[in-house]
């Protein structure tokens, strides 16, 4: 049996049921539905345009579905505003990572405690997030000084203040080379054996999305057209149709 076949639903900590938005008459995302359960890594992957951004915006409440529902925690979360859903242990990370230049870094990641504890707390957390992914010693310098893969490791970090219990990484490891790709996978992973969060990752890099995580779910024209682990997607014919051209082994990617 398959991860994606063998769902406990009592481990479940996200359900997204027959989502769908439509932009006029295109429809971004069409009747979606998966579970993902606690502690779980999921890939999300699929051609450009393929609804991964929109899916993301919808489960933060960054744009209302048009149809369908969310559940977090078996708590309905449809129409919930991004703050709500924040509350609720739900975070996401953004492609572009805006940070605010003039700022330092520990005030730039201190700003994702503010909206549930006082400044002096969120000091404390900021200080704390910063060293779980290795960037305390640069807490003092700006944030417009940063290089890119610092400022990725910086937005993970605000994101952590936040107090998720799981995180929408949207192509975090973008730009970076192969041993900063490495440093951030093996970050993820300790956040979820260490702190048991749970990771949805939308990524175009075939070979961390095959590394890091245990089920990827492929989007095409805003519907789901194949769900399972690494090495079933890698010879789906249908995956290999609409993303990856090419039929391609799980172990020629790690």
């Amino acid at each position: 049996m398959t991860l994606a076949n063998a769902t406990d639903s009592s481990q479940e900590i996200l359900s997204v049921n027959q989502l769908t938005r439509r932009f006029g008459g295109l429809t971004a995302v069409n009747q979606l539905s998966f579970q993902v359960r606690r502690g779980e890594l999921i890939g999300l992957i699929g051609p450009n345009g393929a609804g991964k951004t929109t899916l993301f915006n919808l489960l933060m409440g960054l744009i209302k579905p048009s149809e369908g529902d969310v559940f977090l925690e078996e708590h309905c979360i449809t129409g919930f505003k991004p703050h709500e859903v924040c509350q609720r242990g739900m975070v996401k990370t953004f492609q572009n990572v805006a940070l605010f230049p003039e700022m330092s870094v520990l005030e730039n990641v201190l700003t994702g405690a503010l909206q549930r504890v006082s400044l002096d707390e969120a000091k404390h957390l900021a200080a704390e997030n910063l060293g779980k992914v290795g960037m305390l010693h640069i807490a003092d310098k700006k944030a417009a000084d940063l290089t890119f893969p610092e400022k990725a490791l910086v937005e993970m970090a605000r994101a952590l203040c936040t107090g998720p219990k799981i995180v929408l990484l949207d192509e975090v490891m973008a730009a970076l080379n192969d041993a900063e790709m490495d440093q951030i996978l093996a970050l993820i992973r300790k956040l979820r054996d260490q702190d048991g969060l749970t990771f949805i990752v939308i990524e175009h890099h075939m070979r961390a999305i095959m590394n890091l995580c245990e089920r990827i779910l492929v989007l095409s024209f805003g519907q789901k057209i194949a769900e399972g682990t690494p090495a079933e997607i890698s010879r789906h014919p249908d995956v290999i149709a609409a993303y990856l051209g090419q039929e391609m082994k799980a172990e020629d990617l790690t």
